[in-house]
């Protein structure tokens, strides 16, 4: 897969941001630091929130830099069910049910024939610069208006908003799409909708970068070691949450 210094740079901030956010999440865990009122404000859920989006958005946009998507979309999806079995059986607390890495496993599989679909629609080029333009505005405008779905309505309170059928939340299947059925728990939970919308928001911006020779030369520019962490975002994504946890639980049981 072509690499670009500043897509890795990027990936990698968003893991060093997520490595704090996720130390934070732990110290509240042990009652070491972070009280539950703060890691649960407006603050935290911000910040959480925007590394969710870049996270998703990176990966949107670096799936044109692929090729093999039906391996790398199953890999990520079993590896992301592995983590629910091992979370399930050993953390049952904190479990984590259709997480991250299922969203991107998922959204991979997903966007394959939506990628074929743009490159037919397109003659196999890309498409105009109005048009990834007008897909990209779609895009989001699409996940503002679903982004409650997973609580039961479209929209934006107090703005436009319109409550769902109760009866689509029911079942994992519903839950998996974003219809999130009463009393379910995950500690990490992306369904379909509405992250999908932000995948393919960074699947047009790539279309509109790499139709500029400014864009694909801004992706040269980047910092190495930043970087580096990038390309190696998913085994140091696997592992920072165990190192973090041993470090904490021998600091919070053995002191």
């Amino acid at each position: 897969m072509k690499r670009y210094e500043l897509v890795d740079t990027l990936r990698g901030i968003s893991i060093l941001s997520m490595i704090a956010f996720h130390t934070c999440w732990l110290l509240n865990y042990f009652r070491i630091a972070v009280p539950t009122a703060m890691l649960y404000g407006k603050g935290f859920l911000i910040w959480e929130r925007s590394i969710c989006i870049a996270f998703i958005m990176i990966s949107g946009f670096s799936f044109s830099f692929g090729h093999r998507h039906i391996r790398m979309g199953l890999e990520l999806f079993l590896i992301g069910l592995a983590i629910t079995a091992l979370t399930c059986i050993f953390l049952p607390d904190i479990r984590i049910v259709f997480g991250i890495l299922t969203f991107l496993g998922s959204a991979t599989l997903i966007m394959i024939p939506i990628d074929k679909a743009y490159h037919k629609a397109s003659n196999g080029d890309n498409a105009s610069e109005p048009v990834n333009v007008m897909l990209l505005t779609i895009s989001l405008l699409l996940f503002v208006l679903t982004y409650n779905i997973n609580i039961g309505y479209l929209g934006i309170r107090g703005v436009w908003s319109a409550n769902l059928p109760q009866v689509l939340y029911k079942g994992y299947p519903a839950t998996f799409i974003g219809f999130m059925e009463p009393g379910f728990v995950s500690t990490d939970y992306f369904s379909v909708i509405p992250w999908l919308f932000i995948y393919l928001y960074g699947y047009f911006l790539h279309k509109a970068v790499m139709g500029s020779p400014r864009g694909v030369n801004t992706l040269n520019r980047g910092i190495s070691p930043i970087s580096f962490l990038g390309r190696h975002s998913l085994i140091i994504y696997l592992i920072h949450p165990i190192v973090i946890y041993l470090i904490l639980y021998f600091a919070r049981y053995l002191k």
